[in-house]
């Protein structure tokens, strides 16, 4: 199972998975429109996992984030970014969010964002700051939101790591637990969203749209 933004995965007819060069289909099993969740289901198997946190991040937690940022227009390397919890708020007193500074660009919506034991304390939501000049004002969905949907859903979930992981385990558990996800679609469809983008979230980079 694959944890994912809902606006990442909507309106696609086909969403693949990305894998250390293999490639598979992922399906939609539950999604939450309000909290931008979605829950995928694929047949490849990740080397490893990320385990999900019981306490919400605090202020000031040192937090990373990764994800594809312009998807594989840079390169096809998962990145990270590294920052702290700025607000235990998202915007307009969203206290399902929380706000951090590690930047965030399109491309990493749906990604974790883990403290230094390697669990998931959010999933990467939005970047508004650009759109008013301001640098570092992102926000993720906190775990406990996630926690609730997981279970809502009959997830199993286990405890998550109580040990501070060394930098080089955690950029090997996140290479290894972070999955690259393409959506198809047709391209009246995408036409049809760019002409509305105030109203979606999902990301297009223009060079590939004729």
């Amino acid at each position: 199972h694959l944890v994912t933004n809902h606006h990442v995965v909507n309106y696609c007819n086909i969403t693949q998975v990305n894998y250390f060069g293999k490639t598979g289909k992922a399906k939609v099993v539950a999604y939450d429109r309000i909290n931008d969740l979605a829950l995928l289901e694929t047949d490849i198997t990740p080397k490893d996992k990320f385990d999900i946190s019981t306490q919400d991040a605090k202020l000031l937690d040192d937090i990373y984030v990764a994800g594809y940022p312009f998807g594989k227009a840079v390169s096809s390397s998962v990145k990270v970014t590294k920052g702290v919890v700025s607000a235990l708020a998202g915007l307009e007193n969203n206290y399902a969010l929380v706000q951090i500074d590690a930047a965030i660009q399109p491309g990493n919506s749906g990604g974790p964002i883990m403290n230094q034991k390697g669990n998931v304390v959010g999933v990467a939501v939005a970047n508004y700051g650009k759109k008013s000049g301001v640098e570092s004002f992102n926000f993720g969905i906190k775990s406990s939101i996630l926690r609730v949907f997981l279970k809502s859903n009959k997830i199993n979930l286990i405890p998550p790591k109580k040990r501070e992981m060394k930098k080089k385990e955690l950029g090997k558990l996140i290479t290894d637990a972070t999955i690259y996800l393409d959506c198809w679609m047709t391209g009246k469809e995408i036409k049809r969203l760019i002409s509305q983008n105030q109203k979606s979230q999902k990301a297009f980079y223009s060079k590939f749209i004729n």
